[in-house]
């Protein structure tokens, strides 16, 4: 049986894919608008994905 670390949730995995998927296709749709808006838009969601990522990862390491 591998550590418990290396095993994900099924659900969590399509969960960060469709959540990926969908930011992707909302930044390209706005791309063809305004492409400025389109940066703003992909540097949210890039800060986001990064703070979201830092703060599971804290939770898993103190046992929160």
């Amino acid at each position: 049986m591998p550590p418990t670390g290396f095993t994900k949730n099924t659900a969590k995995v399509k969960v960060e894919s469709v959540t990926a998927i969908v930011a992707a296709l909302l930044v390209l749709f706005v791309a063809m608008m305004d492409p400025y808006v389109s940066v703003g838009i992909a540097a949210t969601l890039l800060v986001a994905l990064g703070t979201c990522e830092f703060v599971k990862r804290h939770e898993q390491e103190t046992g929160i």
